[in-house]
């Protein structure tokens, strides 16, 4: 009984790998062929399918730079302008590193915001990309205002993997 439901099944499963292999060739003739045909515009019917979809890498590392440009004057007058924020999201759980940014020269509800939305982006990244990562437990380091700068006490956490 198994080997004619095999023989009849047999033909059906390669003809539908066949299938599978020529439309990956069709696809990849397109993508070369890129000045030939014009991009096809995408239509995006409601907000809930823009946030459905997996940011990319550019964006996530887009949001960073953006952050470290906000964060770049680390000047201050005394310590209690010197903050920690978690930024980020390991697919293991918890921040994927830690920020040292000033009060005096940063708007914490914008830094604050922007480490919230990179922690989401990277925790979208990863689910979306089954992605792995350590599963060890990164403690907040201290900061300080030392010579007007804010920095980050050495030794107080460990530092980005």
């Amino acid at each position: 009984m198994r080997y004619p439901l095999l023989a009849i099944l047999f033909p059906v499963l390669l003809t539908a790998c066949s299938d599978a292999a020529t439309n990956e060739q069709a696809e990849s003739t397109a993508t070369s062929n890129k000045l030939v045909e014009a991009p096809k515009a995408v239509e995006i019917k409601n907000a809930e399918e823009v946030t459905k979809a997996a940011p990319d890498k550019a964006t996530i590392s887009s949001a960073h730079e953006q952050l470290k440009q906000l964060i770049d004057d680390q000047s201050c007058e005394n310590s209690s302008q010197c903050k920690v924020l978690p930024v980020g999201s390991r697919a293991c759980g918890g921040p994927s590193s830690f920020i040292v940014y000033s009060t005096k020269t940063a708007d914490t509800a914008e830094v604050e915001k922007l480490a919230k939305d990179i922690t989401a982006l990277e925790k979208q990244f990863n689910a979306a990309n089954d992605m792995m990562s350590i599963c060890q437990h990164l403690t907040a380091p201290g900061a300080q205002c030392s010579e007007n700068t804010c920095v980050r006490i050495e030794g107080s956490a460990a530092s980005v993997y």
